[in-house]
Formats: C-alpha cells, structure tokens, sequence
C-alpha cells in the first residue's frame, strides 16, 4: 500500500468518526484593522515551533510578501505549551491571531466556540484544495464547516543517535523491537554512558508523553476515545503504560533527568547529545538535526505491541486557521493558500510540517539521497509497505488538548518523584471528567 493511500486511509476513518507576539490595531487580533499605508493590510501569523521551523517560515513570508506587496505579515512563535496558553488568554478575549497553526488536538475546541472563521466561502478563490485528498481537506471539517488546512502528514517514530551507540558500544533496537527491549536498550545506554563527561543516558521516561499512550492503547486493541468524544480506556489502562517504564526508574532512575530538562528547554537532552534516543513525530527530523548539528540521525518505528504489530497511524502533522475575528479573512485565506500550495514555500519547508498534503509541494521536495526530505519520506513509505501503520488516526475530540496538557504537567511532576502512579492516575481521570464532560 502506498504512503498516501495508507495516510488518507486513516485519516478519513478519524475524520468521519469525528464528524458529529505583540497585538496591534483596534481589533487586537494583530490585524490593523483596515488598510494601512496604500492599502496594505497587516496580519498576525502565529505558530508553535524551534528556531529551524522559525527560518523556514521567515523565508516563506519574505516570499509571500514579495509576490502579495499589499499585505504584511507580522509573525511569532513559541514552544508548544507557552503556545497554547497564548493563544487560551487571547481567545477568552476574542482577540486570536489573524492566522494560527492549529492542532487536531485543539481544533474542536476552538471550532466549537465560534472562534475559528468558516473557510468554506474562501474555497476555490483564495484558497484551492481540489488537488488535496479529500480526507485531508475533511480533517479540517467540524460538522458542516472547515476550520483548518492541513498542511502534511507524520507518524511517530524513534529517533536515535547511531554515533553515541557506537560510542559506548551499544546497539540499537531492530525493526522488531518490543516496550521490553527499549527498556533494556535505554538502560543498557545509561549505564554506559554513566562516566561520559557529559554524562549520556538512554532516554527521558517515555510514559510521560501521552500519544505514545494513544499508540500503546492501540497496541493493546483499545480505541481510545468513543464517537460521542468519551474516554474508552480505564485507569488500569494507564497504571499499566506507567509502570511500563518501572524497571528503568526503579531502584535507580536510568532516565534522563527531569531537572536538566527543564534547565535545556527549549532544547532538549537528545539534541545536546546527552541522551541517546527520543519518541517524536517523524517530521521533527528537520529540528532536531538543525538543533543538534548531527547530520546521521536514525529513524525506526515504535515498539511492538503483545502480538508483534506496531499498529502505527498516519495524522494531520499540523493545521493552519483564520480566527472568526480577523478583519481580513479572505487575505488570510490567501495567506494558507500560499503556505500550502506554492511548489517555492514547499521546497522551503521540505518535511518540516510532515509529508506535504499537496501535490504540487511534494513534487518539490528534495529528494536528494541520504537527506532529511528523503530520509522522512522513506520513513513513511517503509512504514506502510512494511505493514507498520494500520490504525485510523484517533478521534480528535473535544476538549483533547487540555487533557494531552495535564498529562505533561503530571508527567513532569511524576519525574520529579512528587506523584505515585496512584495520585498520577486518580489526578488525571478527575481532569478529564471535567474537560470531556
């Protein structure tokens, strides 16, 4: 089966399961509120990211504006977390960025309060999808209207550094690995690298990252969320996934301490070398050598489940909005059309922002051998041919961003050892109440 036919495959069973920095201007949205100086308009683009993703859409914007003289955008970024509690503060006040990436996890949620702008009317002028798969262009769909564009897809993976496994004469997992196997590799790394200066370990807890949660759950044959948006799994579910990792915390935390990385945010302990392997969405292939400066990073897909199968799935990396209070929609609309279309701003961001959902961007990539568009796109089609991702794309139901937050947030807690996996778990459960309803 192919990359796409795989990706859109479960991208369309989610999508129909689902179907049910400085603001200025009077409207505080970031727009000007009308025409400024020989009618150009001003927009505020916001987005999540590092300083890699930063570059690439500085580039875009240069060119956007280049070609669209009429419009200027003002841009900002920040990580994840600070992200969303930026964009929580300007919604309660009605005042979000003119354009903002958007998350399957928090797409709802925003679409469901009237704070995103319906794309509907812009499509076919401003903005053209009709190359896009359809399942992509239904991933942005709440009910009846479009809230969002995706702009690729990804998969999870495992990421590793093959130059500090050769280092200290460790190998990496096969193909076939299972939970039990990276436990005993992430250990097996962090009491080698126990008198490297600096100190190398194997890895951070990985139960503390919940969509490597969703993709154990799969793994067990759960479906994590019901199609009315409710919770399908129990707290025996979650107590299991984190004593998943006990054998690596207990009696000696052989995991990547909490307490460096925090100091390293916004970097991490595996783009500074001190940590050997890291879960994340392929895509970040792109970030994560331009922050770490190691050319030869690896790829493998995750851990088997009880039967052997992976059970991987194919998501909307990420999505691009309008906010419902822009003064100036359709430019906006323009604005993603170009971010998503145009064969130059394709080859800028390269797999950045996942495998390109358009056509016309993928046939930009360069597919030079050996590089990083390459090397994801390879990833993917491996995936798929090798029978890795055969799941949908879980539901992304409301109110799933804040539960995924106060996940993290209890997670980092449990690193530090202030929580058991009991007051993990009861804490989680009775938040999620609240947010699902």
């Amino acid at each position: 089966m192919s990359i796409r036919k795989a990706a859109i495959r479960g991208i369309a069973l989610a999508a129909v399961g689902s179907l049910a920095l400085t603001a200025c201007g009077s409207n505080g949205n970031g727009g000007d509120g009308g025409s400024g100086e020989g009618g150009q308009v001003t927009l505020n683009f916001q987005w999540w990211g590092n300083d890699d993703r930063a570059d690439r859409y500085r580039q875009a914007i240069d060119l956007f504006e280049e070609r669209n003289p009429d419009i200027k955008v003002n841009t900002g970024f920040a990580a994840f977390p600070d992200y969303w509690t930026a964009r929580s503060t300007e919604a309660a006040g009605r005042s979000l960025p003119d354009v903002m990436q958007m998350d399957t996890s928090y797409l709802r949620q925003y679409a469901d309060t009237g704070q995103l702008a319906d794309l509907n009317e812009y499509l076919g002028e401003a903005l053209d999808l009709s190359e896009f798969d359809e399942a992509l262009v239904d991933a942005g769909r709440v009910d009846d209207g479009l809230y969002a564009v995706a702009t690729g897809t990804n998969t999870l993976a495992l990421f590793y550094n093959p130059g500090l496994f050769d280092e200290l004469g460790v190998e990496p997992p096969a193909e076939d690995y299972d939970w039990d196997e990276y436990n005993r590799v992430l250990a097996a790394i962090s009491e080698a690298g126990a008198d490297a200066d600096p100190q190398v370990y194997g890895a951070t807890d990985y139960t503390g990252t919940f969509w490597l949660f969703i993709q154990w759950l799969l793994q067990q044959g759960v479906e994590p969320f019901t199609e009315d948006g409710d919770l399908n799994f129990t707290e025996e579910h979650m107590t299991e996934w984190l004593e998943l990792a006990s054998e690596v915390r207990e009696p000696e935390n052989l995991t990547y301490p909490i307490q460096r990385t925090v100091q390293l945010e916004p970097l991490a302990g595996f783009t500074v070398e001190e940590a050997a392997m890291e879960f994340h969405w392929d895509n970040f292939l792109a970030g994560y050598v331009g922050d770490s400066g190691v050319e030869d990073l690896q790829l493998l897909p995750v851990p088997s489940g009880p039967d052997g199968e992976k059970r991987q799935f194919f998501k909307p990396t990420m999505q691009l909005s309008v906010s419902a209070n822009s003064d100036h929609p359709e430019e906006a609309a323009k604005l993603i059309d170009f971010l998503v279309n145009d064969p130059e701003a394709g080859a800028i961001f390269g797999t950045n922002m996942g495998v390109p959902s358009s056509p016309a961007q993928r046939d930009a990539l360069d597919l030079e051998e050996g590089g990083i568009d390459a090397r994801v796109v390879e990833y993917e089609e491996a995936a798929s041919e090798a029978g890795y991702v055969t799941e949908p794309a879980p539901l992304p139901v409301e109110g799933f961003g804040p539960i995924e937050e106060e996940y993290r947030n209890l997670g980092q807690e449990f690193a530090y050892g202030n929580l058991t996996v009991e007051q993990f778990v009861n804490r989680w459960f009775a938040e999620a109440e609240i947010h699902l309803g």
